[in-house]
C-alpha cells in the first residue's frame, strides 16, 4: 500500500479515546481487503457527541435523532486526489452498542469506520441484495483485523506463571504453561502433562485448548492463545500443537509466547505458526 495514505483525524468529544493508531490499521486493511491499497487514499474522521451527531442528522437526512456513523462526500476543493470524504462516528452511540454486543468499544469503533469507508468507496445498504453483500463484507474485514481487542496481556502473563507452576513434567521438567482467552474475558489455564507413556504426553496448549473446548467453546469464542517455558529462549509450539490449533482456533487469532521469566517474546498468529496448514476442507 501507498505509505502516503492518511486519516485527518479529530476527537471533539471528551473520550479520552487513544485510538489513532487504531484506525490507522483499521484504514489500512480495509483498503487491502478491498483490493484499493494500490493507490492513494485520503480520508477525515471526526469522534463527536450525539448533540452533534444529532444536528447532522437532522440537516442532512432529516432524522431527529443521534447516529452510530455518517459518511459525507468530499465537497470542498481540495487538490488532494482520491480524497474519500468524512466519516463521523459517536462514541456514546458506539458504547452503548459494544454493551449490546458484548464486545470492546474500540472494535465498535473499528466496525463503524470500516461501514463509513465502506460507504465512501460506493457500498450502501438501501435494498436486501447491496446490504447482505456490506454487511458481510464489513464482517470479514472486522473479523480479520490484525488486532487482539481482548487480551490483557498483563494478565495473560501473570496467569501464564500461574499455569506454568501446575506442570506436570515428571520427566522432561520442562515446565510449560498455556492460557486460551476467550470474548466472554475468561482465561483459561493449561499445562503440560507427561506420561510414562511418551505418547501418552499431552502440551499445555492442547490441555487448555481442550478444556475449552469441553466447556463448549468452539473456534469463533477463542480471541488468543498465549504459552510460556523454562527455555532462556522463546521456545514455541510443537508442530501436533500447531496442527491442533490451526483446527480449533481462527487462523488469524492471536498466539503470544515467551521464555521463562518472560524477558523475551514471540507474538504471531496461528497461521503464522503453520503456513498452509491441513483443514477439513482438504479432505473433502
Amino acid at each position: 500500500m501507498n505509505k502516503e495514505n492518511k486519516i485527518f483525524f479529530s476527537n471533539k468529544t471528551t473520550y479520552k479515546i487513544k485510538t489513532k493508531h487504531l484506525f490507522d490499521i483499521v484504514f489500512k486493511h480495509t483498503l487491502k481487503c478491498i483490493k484499493k491499497d494500490d493507490s492513494f487514499y485520503s480520508i477525515s474522521l471526526s469522534l463527536v457527541n450525539q448533540q452533534e451527531i444529532k444536528k447532522l442528522n437532522q440537516k442532512y437526512r432529516n432524522l431527529d435523532r443521534p447516529t452510530d456513523v455518517l459518511t459525507f462526500d468530499y465537497n470542498g476543493d481540495t487538490n488532494i486526489k482520491n480524497d474519500l470524504g468524512s466519516v463521523i462516528i459517536c462514541p456514546q452511540v458506539a458504547e452503548k452498542q459494544a454493551k449490546e454486543f458484548k464486545h470492546p468499544l474500540e472494535r465498535e469503533l473499528s466496525f463503524l469506520f470500516i461501514h463509513g469507508i465502506l460507504h465512501a468507496f460506493g457500498y450502501d445498504h438501501m435494498d436486501e441484495k447491496d446490504a447482505k453483500k456490506m454487511y458481510k463484507l464489513q464482517n470479514n474485514i472486522l473479523n480479520s483485523l490484525p488486532i487482539d481487542f481482548y487480551t490483557d496481556l498483563n494478565k495473560m502473563k501473570k496467569l501464564l506463571l500461574e499455569a506454568q507452576k501446575n506442570s506436570c513434567a515428571t520427566y522432561s521438567h520442562f515446565r510449560v504453561g498455556a492460557v486460551v482467552v476467550t470474548k466472554d474475558n475468561q482465561y483459561h489455564l493449561g499445562f503440560n502433562i507427561e506420561n510414562a507413556s511418551y505418547p501418552a504426553t499431552v502440551c499445555a496448549e492442547r490441555v487448555a485448548l481442550f478444556s475449552v473446548y469441553a466447556k463448549g467453546y468452539r473456534k469463533e469464542d477463542i480471541v488468543s492463545l498465549g504459552c510460556i517455558t523454562d527455555s532462556k529462549e522463546v521456545g514455541t509450539c510443537c508442530g501436533v500443537c500447531r496442527q491442533v490449533m490451526s483446527e480449533l482456533m481462527v487462523l488469524n487469532c492471536p498466539v503470544y509466547i515467551y521464555n521463562y521469566d518472560e524477558s523475551k517474546s514471540l507474538f504471531t498468529t496461528v497461521d503464522g505458526l503453520l503456513p498452509y496448514s491441513f483443514q477439513k476442507e482438504n479432505m473433502e
